[in-house]
């Protein structure tokens, strides 16, 4: 294992605990944000077979993550039918 990691030198220098802390949450948070996006995302289709518009699901939807220019309760322009 690498210098630094152990328990035991961790006890000898506390003060690099949050940042270990930091260092766990924002490795977890990305990959949850990764999963998220490979998820919920409307532009990823894992079963094409299944649903060849996965995005026709998502049309009057808020799937973004937040939306600073729409408000949830407006009325939606029409999208153009193919």
């Amino acid at each position: 294992m690498m210098q630094g990691m152990t328990k035991s030198s961790i006890a000898k220098n506390p003060s690099l605990l949050p940042l270990y802390v930091c260092f766990v949450a924002g490795a977890l948070g990305a990959g949850g944000y990764l999963i998220r996006l490979a998820t919920r995302n409307p532009d990823v289709s894992w079963i094409n077979k299944k649903n060849p518009e996965p995005w026709q699901y998502y049309k009057d939807k808020q799937y973004k993550f937040w939306a600073s220019d729409r408000v949830k309760d407006t009325e939606h322009a029409k999208p153009p039918t193919y």
